[in-house]
């Protein structure tokens, strides 16, 4: 027998399809995905995070988000970089 490939994406359709039925509680919804209850629970409203961006996003809210920090609190501001690099062609040694 051939394993089955699971996306993440279909994974929370999957999550999804099955909390639209209204068969199951979201905490049986969660154990049956392997996710925690925080994931699928605890948000805004008491819905969970992947049922509270399917309402606000739709199929779209379903992609998986880049993990990407938004900002970085170390990172030099541009002038400052610019002009480190401006003293540095001009006392190479």
């Amino acid at each position: 027998m051939a394993w089955k490939d699971v996306t993440v994406s279909d994974q929370r359709e999957r999550f999804i399809e099955d909390y639209l039925l209204n068969f199951y509680t979201t905490s049986e919804l969660a154990e049956r995905s392997g996710i925690s209850r925080k994931t699928a629970y605890t948000h805004p409203g008491n819905q969970g995070k992947w049922i509270h961006r399917y309402k606000e996003q739709g199929q779209r809210g379903m992609q998986e988000l880049s993990r990407r920090p938004r900002r970085c609190p170390r990172q030099m501001d541009e002038a400052i970089a610019q002009e480190l690099v401006e003293l540095r062609n001009k006392h190479p040694n």
